[in-house]
C-alpha cells in the first residue's frame, strides 16, 4: 500500500495517528516538529514545511526591518567617519569662497589705491580733469571754432571762471570719477552757470546745474518756502550727475545727445530724432533741428574743453587747485544763523551763507537739512562756534528769500508797473503746461497772471511769465 505524500502541516497529525494505531504511545517530546522530521523519515512529508507567521509579525516585518537597517548603520563605525569628512569639505569650500572673495576685494582696493597715487601725483585737480576726458572732439565743428575764438578773445574772463570752480571742482571731478563718467561733464557748470551756486533763470531752473523746479523734486531736491536743495551743491552734483546717467542709457551712450536732453529735455530730443529717422536722414546731433539755445548749448561746452585742454595756446593761464578737498560738511541740530556763525568765527560774513544758499533766509533748518557746508581749514573753529551759539528763530513761515530782500518804495510809477513781467511769445504748438513748465511756474499761476478762464491760447498771443526786476536780480 503506497503511503501518500502530504505537503502541509496535517502530515505531523497522521504520524500521531499512525503511533496509537499501532498501539504504540505518543513520543514525551511529540511536538510539532519531531512529528515532522518522523514524518520526513517516513516519507510522508514531502518537503520542508514552511512555519506559519501570525498576522502581526507579518505587518510588522517592514518596520522592523527599517529598524535593523537603522541599527546597522547607526551601528557602522565609519558613518561618522563619514560624516565627518563630509563636514570638512563643506568648511573648505566655504573657507575657499570667502578667501576669493578677500581676493577680489584686495584686487580692488588695490586698483583703486594706484588710481588715487596716480591722481595725487600731479597734484592739481586739472591734470586730473585732462586724464578723465572721453567725448571725442569736435574742434572742427564750425560752432565749436565759433565760440572758442570768441571765448578766448578775453582770457581774464576764462581766469574768473577757474578762480570761482575751485571751491567745487574737485568734488566734481571726484564724483565723475567715482562714477566712471567723462570728465568733460566738470565743465557743464561753466555752460549753464558760470559756476555761481545762487544763479537763477528766466525758466525758473536754480542753482549750479540749473535745475527747473519739476526735475528737480523728480531727482530728490527738496523745495520748501525756507530750503531749496537745488541750491545745495552736494545734493545738485550728485543728482545732476543721477540724471545725465539715465539720459546716457536712453540715448545709447551717445553723451552729445544727453547733453542736448539735460537743456531741451529728452521729449524734444527723441521727437526730433523721430523725425529725422522718419525722413531718412541722420540722427546725430549736428542733425537734429532742435531749438537755438540747444544748439548753442553743446558747442560751448566743447569750446570750454578746447581752451582749458590747452590754456597756453589761448593765453590762459590757469591757477592750479589743490588735489583735496577744499570744503567738508558738518552736522547741525539746531537752527544757526549762517552770518552770525561766520563773523563770531572771524570770517568774513557771507562765507556760509553763499556755500550753503540752499538755507533761503540765512538760517539752517535741521527738520529738512541737518548739516551744512563749510571750508576744510575752518571747519573746527565754525563747528566749536555753532556749538556754542544758541539757537536762531525758526523761519519755517517767513517768506521765501525774505531773508536777502531791502525794502522797496511803496510809490510807484504806471511805466514800472508795466515793465514788471517777462513775456512770452506763443508759437505754433504751444499749450500752458509746455509753457508753464519751461518757465518753472505751474499752470494755474500762469492763467491767473494772464485772466485765461480756459487753456485755448492762440499763436502770436503774448503771455505774462514772471517779475522782470526778479529775472535781473537772479541773472546778476
Amino acid at each position: 500500500m503506497a503511503i501518500k505524500k502530504y505537503t502541509n502541516a496535517t502530515a505531523s497529525t497522521l504520524v500521531a495517528t499512525l503511533f496509537l494505531w499501532a498501539g504504540f504511545s505518543t513520543p514525551a517530546v511529540a511536538n510539532d516538529q519531531e512529528l515532522q522530521k518522523i514524518a520526513r523519515e517516513l516519507g510522508v512529508l514531502r518537503h520542508a514545511p514552511v512555519t506559519p507567521v501570525p498576522a502581526r509579525q507579518i505587518n510588522r516585518q517592514p518596520q522592523q526591518r527599517q529598524v535593523q537597517q537603522y541599527q546597522s548603520v547607526k551601528q557602522d563605525p565609519y558613518a561618522a567617519k563619514r560624516r565627518q569628512i563630509h563636514l570638512q569639505n563643506i568648511a573648505r569650500k566655504k573657507a575657499y569662497h570667502a578667501r576669493l572673495a578677500q581676493q577680489q576685494r584686495s584686487k580692488h582696493q588695490n586698483t583703486q589705491t594706484q588710481k588715487t597715487q596716480q591722481q595725487n601725483r600731479h597734484g592739481n585737480v586739472w591734470n586730473r580733469l585732462y586724464q578723465g576726458f572721453k567725448i571725442r572732439n569736435y574742434n572742427h565743428q564750425p560752432k565749436v571754432k565759433r565760440f572758442t575764438a570768441e571765448f578766448s578773445r578775453n582770457p581774464k574772463r576764462i581766469q574768473q571762471l577757474a578762480d570761482r570752480s575751485s571751491k567745487y571742482l574737485y568734488m566734481v571731478v571726484n564724483e565723475l570719477n567715482r562714477r566712471n563718467m567723462p570728465t568733460e561733464l566738470a565743465l557743464l557748470p561753466f555752460v549753464e552757470s558760470a559756476y555761481r551756486n545762487q544763479a537763477y533763470s528766466h525758466a525758473g531752473a536754480a542753482g549750479m546745474w540749473q535745475f527747473i523746479p519739476a526735475t528737480g523734486r523728480r531727482y530728490g531736491l527738496q523745495q520748501t518756502r525756507s530750503y531749496d536743495a537745488r541750491l545745495d551743491p552736494y545734493k545738485a552734483t550728485k543728482a545732476a550727475l543721477d540724471y545725465l546717467q539715465k539720459l546716457n542709457r536712453e540715448f545709447h551712450g551717445d553723451w552729445l545727445l544727453s547733453l542736448a536732453a539735460y537743456n531741451a529735455g529728452e521729449y524734444r530730443v527723441q521727437r526730433e530724432i523721430n523725425k529725422n529717422r522718419a525722413r531718412g536722414r541722420r540722427t546725430d546731433y549736428w542733425s537734429l533741428d532742435l531749438p537755438r539755445e540747444t544748439k548753442q548749448y553743446v558747442p560751448r561746452l566743447l569750446a570750454f574743453k578746447e581752451i582749458f585742454r590747452n590754456p597756453r595756446h589761448f593765453r590762459v593761464q590757469l591757477r592750479g587747485i589743490p588735489n583735496t578737498h577744499a570744503l567738508t560738511e558738518i552736522q547741525v541740530n539746531k537752527p544757526v544763523d549762517l552770518r552770525r556763525a561766520a563773523m563770531v568765527a572771524g570770517l568774513p560774513a557771507d562765507t556760509l551763507s553763499s556755500l550753503n544758499s540752499g538755507f533761503l533766509h540765512g538760517i539752517t533748518t535741521p527738520r529738512l537739512s541737518n548739516r551744512i557746508i563749510v571750508p576744510r581749514q575752518y571747519a573746527g573753529r565754525l563747528s566749536q562756534v555753532i556749538q556754542k551759539l544758541p539757537p536762531a528763530r525758526d523761519v519755517q513761515h517767513i517768506a521765501a528769500r525774505k531773508y536777502y530782500k531791502t525794502k522797496r518804495s511803496k510809490k510807484r510809477t504806471r511805466r514800472s508797473k508795466r515793465a514788471r513781467y517777462v513775456y512770452h511769445k506763443v508759437r505754433s504748438g504751444d499749450n500752458l503746461y509746455r509753457i508753464a513748465l519751461k518757465h518753472g511756474i505751474s499752470v494755474k499761476k500762469l492763467k491767473r497772471l494772464n485772466n485765461l478762464r480756459n487753456n485755448k491760447i492762440k499763436p502770436g498771443k503774448r503771455l505774462k511769465i514772471a517779475s522782470s526786476s526778479r529775472t535781473k536780480k537772479h541773472l546778476s
